[in-house]
C-alpha cells in the first residue's frame, strides 16, 4: 500500500475512534477535566507521530467539525480545538531535531498565544475565561488585606506585586500544560513504539533530567532572541507606549516573563556549574544558591542584569554551553546504546 494512502487510512481510523471516545466522554460528563485538558492533546500528538502533519491536521479539523455539528456543543468544540492545537504543537516539537528545553521554550511561547486567543472566543461564546478566573483570585486577595499582610510578614524580603502575579499565573498555565503534554506524549509514544530517532533521544534525555538537568540549556540563539525581546519590551515601557488592547498586552507581558524564566535559568546554571567545577565545594554551591534566591526576590532586575552579564562573559571565554551540551549528548548516547527501544 502506498505510504500516503496508509497514513490517510490510519488517520481516518484514529479520527473515528477519537470522535467516538470523545462523544461518550462528553455525553457522560467525564470528558470535562483531565480528558479534554490532557487526554485529547496526547491523542493528537500520538496521531502526529504516526501520520505526520497533513493527516493529523485533517483529522483534528474533521473531529472538531463533527463534535460541533453532531453534539451541538460549542464549549466542547472550542476546548477540543485548543487541545488539538497543543497536541499538534507538541507532536511537531518532539519529532524535530532539537533539545528538550528549546522545545519547551518554543512550545510555551506558542501555547500562550494559542490559549489567550482561544480564551477570547471562549469568553464570547460560553462565558468562561481562565484569564477572568485568575483575575478573580487577584481581586479576592485585594479585597482581603489580611492575606497580603500575612504574606508580607511571611516573606519580608519580597515585594508582592499583584499585577505581576496575575501575569505569572497566565504564563505558567500554558507553560505547565505544554510541558505535561510534551513529556506524557513521549512516554506514551515510547510505550506504543512509534517514536522516531529524535523522539527516542528526547525520551532518554527526559529520563536523565533528574541527574543531568543542570547541564541542559536553551540554544544560544534562543537565549539572545529572548534577551532581545525583554530589552525591546522594557524600552517600550520606558517610552510610555501604552497597549490599549488587553489581550495583546497580556500576550506580550506573559512572553516577557517566560523569557525571563528561561534566560535566568540558563545564567544560573552556567555560573553554578562553573563554580562547582572550579572549586568543588558543596558549601560554596549552597551559598551561591541562597544568595541567588534572596537577591532574585528582593532586587530582581539588578540580579537579572548582573547574572546575564557574568554568564555571557563566562560562556564566551570558556564555551560553557557547548561543553554542557557535550556532557548531555555523551550520556544520552550511552543510554541509547544500552537500552534499545
Amino acid at each position: 500500500m502506498n505510504s500516503s494512502v496508509k497514513k490517510l487510512t490510519e488517520a481516518a481510523i484514529l479520527s473515528s475512534a477519537f470522535i467516538i471516545i470523545t462523544m461518550i466522554a462528553l455525553s457522560t460528563g467525564l470528558g470535562y477535566g483531565l480528558y479534554l485538558d490532557f487526554g485529547v492533546p496526547i491523542i493528537f500528538a500520538l496521531i502526529y507521530f504516526r501520520c505526520e502533519f497533513k493527516y493529523t491536521l485533517m483529522c483534528g479539523i474533521s473531529s472538531v467539525v463533527l463534535i460541533l455539528f453532531v453534539l451541538g456543543n460549542f464549549a466542547a468544540a472550542i476546548l477540543v480545538s485548543q487541545s488539538f492545537l497543543l497536541g499538534l504543537l507538541c507532536g511537531y516539537l518532539i519529532l524535530k531535531s532539537s533539545e528538550i528545553f528549546d522545545d519547551l521554550y518554543l512550545g510555551a511561547i506558542i501555547g500562550i498565544i494559542f490559549m489567550v486567543l482561544v480564551d477570547i472566543y471562549a469568553k464570547n461564546i460560553i462565558g468562561y475565561s481562565f484569564m477572568q478566573e485568575f483575575q478573580g483570585y487577584i481581586d479576592y486577595v485585594k479585597n482581603n488585606p489580611a492575606i497580603l499582610d500575612r504574606l508580607e510578614n511571611l516573606l519580608p524580603f519580597i515585594k508582592i506585586n499583584l499585577e505581576v502575579i496575575y501575569y505569572l499565573l497566565i504564563a505558567i498555565f500554558p507553560f505547565g500544560m505544554v510541558s505535561c503534554i510534551y513529556f506524557l506524549s513521549i512516554m506514551c509514544g515510547k510505550r506504543l513504539r512509534i517514536l522516531n530517532e529524535n523522539a527516542k533521544r528526547k525520551y532518554f534525555m527526559m529520563r536523565s533530567i533528574r541527574s543531568y538537568g543542570n547541564f541542559m540549556c536553551i540554544k544560544k540563539e534562543y537565549f539572545y532572541y529572548g534577551l532581545g525581546y525583554i530589552i525591546l519590551v522594557n524600552l517600550l515601557r520606558i517610552s510610555n507606549v501604552n497597549m490599549t488592547n488587553v489581550y495583546l498586552k497580556t500576550i506580550l507581558t506573559c512572553l516577557e516573563y517566560l523569557s525571563y524564566y528561561f534566560i535566568f535559568r540558563d545564567t544560573h546554571i552556567l555560573i553554578g556549574n562553573y563554580i562547582n567545577i572550579k572549586y568543588k565545594k558543596r558549601s560554596l554551591n549552597l551559598l551561591y544558591f541562597g544568595v541567588t534566591i534572596v537577591s532574585l526576590f528582593s532586587i530582581f532586575r539588578i540580579t537579572f542584569l548582573v547574572y546575564v552579564i557574568v554568564a555571557v562573559f563566562m560562556d564566551k571565554k570558556f564555551d560553557l554551553r557547548k561543553k554542557q551540551k557535550y556532557i548531555v549528548d555523551i550520556h544520552t548516547e550511552k543510554l541509547i546504546s544500552t537500552y534499545k527501544i
